[in-house]
């Protein structure tokens, strides 16, 4: 059955629509009689329910068109109205031929009886008729539609300026609320939502009305809607705004969004608090960025503590090296003795090892990047792995297939996987497995944003994974950080990762750790990935350094290094000229120009430093060779503009060995 619904009441018009839809009739409906007339006319309902008061056709004007139309007219008619109630109306609508006078509102159930009724009276041809012609009645109709007219234009008038008020109203109330990048809401003064602007979807994940009637503990951590419940409450009994209040939610997908609140109370006519209203503002890249410049500000720290005491720190160490090397060979080997020794020199080299940690970790050691195949480095080390994590520990290694090509310090990347597999086998004290594999992955635009990796593209992965005691979320948030560690006093210097860290960071790349109490913890290291080939380099066995009869410059201010220097130089045939500091390199340089072949600058030195030194030789003597040694970071020697230039450069500190083979080497270029 057809039912044609008019009314200009857009509400009542879908109420009305769905009510009779659920009772499975066909509804449709008009906003006045001039759309209903037409309407009526195409489509031939079964029954019209009309309300009275409309605009352009009123209800009565509609019924007696209806009914003195001869293809509308057997069409049974309903009035629904609110505003015409007295007995006079109800007398016109009869007269009319109306069928039912309905004044809301009416229960459904009474509603929809009466339409049964009027179905059944309709089929059995029982239809009113009016009560006399309507020709006849054209007057009163017509003074009654004057008064319908004047009363809906007067109506039409308040509704129109209140309707274009409230539009406006709701279109700046909707602009800011839809167009701001902050979420707006409000609660009650229990907390409950009342109401949620469409940000939330966007912050969180959840539409509006997923938020209304929920509290904002519903969408918090445990411990952190325990605290804020706490906050809350504090607010409501004091009454008073409050500003940037710090709030961690969980979105909709599991991860961590961190809020800024904003509100204000609000109140009822008797003074009573309501609620809150206010904005809450996604500050979770702000707090990732000031993490990470208060990491940044760590390292820069620690990078200068490192600076400051590498250089005097590493020129020590050069003459403890030095001179304990000398006392070795010199030394009988079956003497007590020699063991003494044995211990300084190793002393010294971990000692060396520590400052190389410091610098690591603030990224101002200078490292040596070759192009490297990744699974040939892992292959190579293998046994060393086997041999530091014991026997109780197994070790799988998984490469993937092809040749991973990465531009990497071979010796600081095996450190790396050395420092991963010492803290497994520290967190598998029953022993375990521990699994090294690698891969390939993209890192994509969103990625690089999230964890400050330098640049987007194809990685080579590195994955390293135990099956230890694993960790808590507040420890793996600060697994990175210098001198933190969960080892027992002595036992740990809490640089191990810090050092991986810093390597990781120095290669251009990125390192995530994955851990829960119980189970293991995950090692993803990112470098990235080259595709040119890499250059095969044949090994050689360390071999004796060759002696010399070349006459070499030594321009350094430390004396024990420069007295060390000249002394391995003298013990293998070389001349050796000194120069205390940079103008005395100079002059020394002018007097023995004939005879010198080589010089060996300190970079940072009094008076001229080794890149002025270097400036004024070369216009002296242009095909002079020149060694450049520092114990300074590499952050500083940049600085001095030495590395740029490509020249030889040999760090401090220095063993007699490597420091003879560097002087052969350039020597006989």
């Amino acid at each position: 059955m057809k039912i044609l619904i008019v009314d200009d009441d857009e509400n009542s018009r879908v109420f009305l629509e769905r009510a009779l839809r659920d009772q499975h009739y066909s509804a449709e409906s008009s906003a006045n009689g001039v759309e209903a007339l037409e309407k009526a006319s195409l489509w031939h309902p079964d029954l019209i329910i009309s309300d009275i008061l409309m605009p352009e056709m009123n209800g009565f004007e509609l019924c007696r068109r209806i009914k003195t139309d001869e293809h509308l007219r057997n069409i049974p008619f309903i009035f629904y109205t609110a505003t015409f109630v007295e007995q006079k109306d109800e007398k016109l609508a009869m007269a009319l031929g109306a069928s039912r006078f309905l004044i809301k509102p009416l229960e459904p159930a009474d509603f929809f009886r009466i339409i049964r009724e009027v179905v059944n009276e309709y089929e059995k041809n029982k239809l009113p008729l009016p009560s006399r012609p309507l020709e006849e009645m054209k007057d009163l109709c017509q003074m009654q539609a004057e008064a319908l007219q004047r009363k809906l234009d007067k109506k039409v008038r308040e509704l129109e300026i209140k309707r274009v008020a409230l539009r406006e109203s709701e279109g700046r109330f909707r602009a800011l609320t839809e167009c701001t990048s902050d979420w707006i809401w409000e609660v009650d003064q229990s907390g409950v939502y009342t109401y949620s602007s469409p940000k939330i979807q966007e912050l969180l994940g959840y539409a509006p009305e997923e938020v209304v009637g929920k509290t904002p503990f519903d969408f918090m951590p445990v411990d952190e809607a325990g605290r804020v419940t706490k906050e809350f409450k504090a607010i409501v009994k004091s009454g008073e705004p409050f500003a940037t209040l710090e709030s961690v939610y969980l979105h909709k997908e599991g991860r961590k969004v961190v809020l800024e609140k904003s509100g204000v109370p609000f109140f009822d006519a008797q003074g009573n608090l309501k609620g809150y209203r206010g904005i809450d503002r996604n500050i979770t890249e702000r707090k990732k960025l000031e993490e990470q410049l208060l990491q940044a500000q760590k390292m820069e720290a620690i990078g200068q503590f490192a600076g400051g005491i590498a250089h005097d720190f590493n020129n020590m160490l050069t003459a403890i090296m030095g001179y304990g090397e000398f006392l070795k060979r010199d030394i009988d080997k079956d003497s007590p003795s020699q063991r003494y020794v044995d211990v300084i020199l190793s002393v010294a080299a971990k000692s060396a090892d520590l400052t190389q940690q410091i610098l690591a970790f603030s990224r101002k050691q200078i490292i040596n990047p070759k192009q490297t195949a990744l699974n040939e480095l892992i292959k190579g080390i293998e046994k060393l792995l086997l041999r530091l994590i014991g026997e109780d520990i197994e070790i799988n290694i998984t490469l993937s297939d092809g040749n991973l090509t990465v531009l990497v310090d071979p010796g600081q990347l095996e450190q790396v996987l050395m420092n991963l597999c010492t803290n497994a086998r520290d967190a598998m004290p029953d022993g375990g497995t521990i699994f090294i594999s690698t891969g390939t992955d993209f890192l994509d635009g969103e990625y690089i944003k999230t964890y400050d990796v330098k640049n987007a593209g194809m990685y080579a992965l590195i994955t390293v994974t135990d099956t230890g005691s694993g960790m808590d979320e507040k420890t793996r948030q600060r697994i990175f950080e210098p001198f933190f560690t969960t080892k027992e006093l002595g036992k740990g210097t809490g640089l191990g990762l810090s050092t991986v860290y810093g390597i990781i960071k120095q290669h251009n790349g990125h390192i995530n750790v994955y851990s829960e109490p119980g189970k293991g913890t995950t090692f993803k290291i990112y470098l990235p990935l080259i595709t040119y080939p890499v250059d095969k380099e044949e090994c050689h066995e360390a071999i004796p350094p060759k002696s010399g009869s070349e006459t070499i410059l030594i321009a350094e201010d430390n004396e024990d290094v420069r007295s060390l220097t000249k002394q391995v130089l003298l013990q293998y045939g070389y001349e050796v000229i000194e120069a205390v500091d940079g103008e005395d390199a100079i002059n020394q340089l002018i007097k023995y120009k004939d005879i010198v072949r080589l010089v060996v600058i300190d970079v940072i030195m009094p008076k001229k430093s080794g890149k002025e030194v270097y400036d004024e030789i070369k216009k002296i003597k242009p095909d002079i060779k020149v060694l450049f040694t520092s114990g300074y970071t590499a952050d500083i020697i940049n600085k001095k503009g030495i590395l740029e230039e490509g020249i030889d450069f040999i760090s401090k500190p220095l063993t007699p060995h490597d420091f003879l083979c560097r002087i052969r080497e350039i020597l006989d270029k």
